[in-house]
């Protein structure tokens, strides 16, 4: 080893480089917002180990969302929690980019679960997403320290505004929220300190208190459309449920007590996180992970952590989207990945993934190896690959189970019944519908772009008549000027047997044909009693769900399959079906159709339909 003689190289890094990391911390505001809470929490912790914290949890935050000036490029927040912290602190950890030991201030705070890990989140939030910069002000014994941090041509950070000096609480406050840039003042937050919470007043008054303020001042939007930001307006809604879907967001909101403002007025007491109503019936599932699974990490653990598994009572769509996921935390709770389960490799496909959710806690220190700065995914790695393999066995596993005991649960007997009245729907349903496109596309112009030569080769695929022309199809040649019949798909791949029109099928009766062994489809009382999800699109099926509890309760108890109760539900499903189809035929003609066509159109069809039952089929269904 060479002998250290020669002067020290010190570490320089450029400004430059903080341009290249920031590229990474193009923040949804929710998921920026979520890092100031985050650093919020941990003052408040650090405050509590230190005894100088006087509440025990359930700490306030105010989340102040002020629209801009004459609707301005950009409006500005105000994140305000009252911890504070000193001027000596400020420049030991918060000016360093990367300090991994900031939240634990230099690793003097201990036996404390932070949630801070890299130190760069919540400054390059600060950094990247306001067009002015954002403003960091605290207040504590009776001194004000206020900063900016901004991205600036001469390649600083930004600037101090004020450096540790005496003031009253009021006008440090007054200082971090000016009306003269539209950041709404005092006057309502003091007021409401005052109604709802006397004893922070009180404490701020004695000096036994703190306070901090994040400022950011006109926002950027980083989307043309669906983004939380307008023009000057928050989008309030739309960034209320962006910072509850955030991941990093999950701790604080349990353990803070969070207050919104809109404008000065309050629109929520406290931010409550989204909650999931969990199936009775199927209890939640624990598994210890095994230590050999990390093994490539870090070898000789017995364990390396827990997994449990959960079902939902409901499906996890629309606002829960997002908790239909696998979280991972480390052994103090904070998270560091999450994974959809959908995009987890599950051995195969099944209906009951949307009510999946799941906990990972990895309870050994080298996880922080391979954490990523932004807390998303693990790091690609051995250890990661084995730890999802781990996790995607254990779901699926649980998924089958449950998929098995809904399926035994099924009355056969009836479905049997239910299927003939199904086949003949089904045959009027084609049939009126095959009517009706050739009413609507009479004197249709086709696309130049449809139909022509199939894709060559020889697949494996038979002979279909083109939707187009009228010559014959072999070994992917089209017919005519019309569209070609099913493109065949080299290899051993399976091609789909797309029906022309739609079919309905019975969920736990009929063969999938999305599926390989020949089984059917297994739906819960919670999926929509019409289902149709991606993989049936192909085969343009659509799904009547059995186990819907309207059509369970029809089966079971209101005569069964013979029933006028289930013959009735059956009819309409039908009749929704082909309303959907006829729209869609309608717009392969009329790509825009507005509310009034509409409506009128889904009268029409369903009028018809009904109309032009066969009397034999009158006669099913009444009898």
């Amino acid at each position: 080893m060479t002998s250290k003689t020669g002067r020290a190289i010190q570490t320089k890094i450029h400004p430059d480089f903080l341009d290249t990391v920031g590229k990474s911390f193009k923040f949804k505001h929710g998921k920026g917002i979520a890092e100031w809470l985050k650093n919020s929490l941990d003052q408040y912790l650090r405050l509590l180990k230190s005894k100088e914290e006087s509440l025990t949890g359930n700490w306030p935050v105010f989340v102040h969302l002020i629209d801009g000036a004459n609707q301005s490029k950009g409006p500005n927040l105000a994140v305000i929690d009252f911890g504070g912290t000193s001027y000596h602190a400020i420049e030991k950890f918060f000016l360093y980019w990367g300090d991994t030991s900031a939240a634990t201030h230099g690793k003097t705070i201990k036996d404390v679960a932070l949630t801070g890990g890299h130190g760069n989140g919540g400054k390059f939030y600060m950094r990247e997403m306001w067009r002015d910069g954002a403003r960091f002000l605290t207040w504590k014994k009776g001194k004000a320290t206020s900063l900016v941090v901004q991205k600036m041509d001469n390649g600083e950070t930004g600037y101090f505004e004020v450096e540790d000096r005496d003031m009253p609480w009021q006008d440090a406050l007054n200082l971090a929220l000016p009306v003269s840039e539209h950041l709404g003042g005092i006057n309502e937050i003091i007021e409401y300190l005052q109604n709802h919470l006397p004893n922070i007043v009180v404490e701020l008054e004695n000096q036994k208190r703190g306070f901090s303020v994040i400022v950011g001042r006109r926002a950027v939007q980083i989307m043309s459309s669906n983004d939380v930001v307008v023009g000057g307006r928050w989008k309030y809604q739309q960034l209320i449920d962006e910072i509850c879907d955030a991941q990093q967001a999950r701790r604080p909101i349990r353990e803070l007590s969070i207050t919104v403002f809109v404008n000065g007025q309050v629109k929520i007491d406290r931010l409550m996180p989204f909650s999931i109503e969990e199936d009775e019936n199927w209890p939640s599932e624990t598994h210890v992970v095994p230590g050999t699974v990390v093994s490539a990490l870090k070898a000789g653990l017995s364990d390396a952590g827990v997994l449990t598994i959960y079902k939902s009572a409901n499906q996890l769509t629309g606002r829960l989207k997002d908790l239909n996921s696998l979280f991972v935390t480390d052994g103090k709770g904070n998270p560091i990945a999450s994974y959809p389960i959908h995009e987890l490799s599950l051995s195969g496909y099944s209906p009951l993934v949307s009510f999946i959710h799941g906990e990972l806690q990895l309870n050994f220190p080298e996880i922080t190896q391979i954490v990523t700065n932004d807390r998303e995914r693990l790091v690609d790695s051995p250890t990661t690959q084995a730890i999802l393999e781990f996790v995607t066995e254990k779901i699926w596993e649980r998924i089958k189970v449950i998929e098995k005991t809904i399926r035994e649960n099924k009355i056969k007997e009836d479905l049997d019944l239910a299927a003939k009245l199904n086949e003949t729907l089904n045959k009027h349903a084609q049939r009126f519908l095959k009517q009706v496109q050739t009413e609507i596309l009479i004197d249709y112009v086709t696309s130049d772009s449809g139909g022509g030569a199939g894709s060559g080769g020889s697949g494996d695929g038979g002979i279909d008549d083109g939707s187009g022309g009228k010559g014959k199809r072999k070994y992917g040649q089209g017919g005519g000027k019309g569209k070609g019949g099913d493109v065949e798909i080299p290899g051993e791949t399976k091609r789909a047997q797309r029906s022309r029109y739609p079919r309905m099928l019975l969920s736990g009766y009929d063969p999938d044909p999305a599926g390989n062994n020949g089984e059917s489809r297994d739906l819960t009382d919670r999926h929509p009693p019409l289902y149709q999800a991606d993989v049936d699109r192909p085969y343009n099926v659509w799904w009547l769900n059995t186990s819907h509890p309207y059509a369970a309760m029809a089966l079971k108890k209101a005569g069964g399959p013979k029933g006028l109760a289930f013959k009735s539900h059956h009819l309409s499903m039908f009749r929704d079906m082909v309303q959907r189809e006829a729209l869609r035929i309608l717009q392969r003609r009329e790509a825009e159709l507005p509310l009034d066509k509409i409506e009128n159109e889904l009268d029409e069809i369903s009028n018809r339909f009904l109309a032009e039952l066969p009397i034999d089929l009158i006669e099913s269904l009444l009898e």
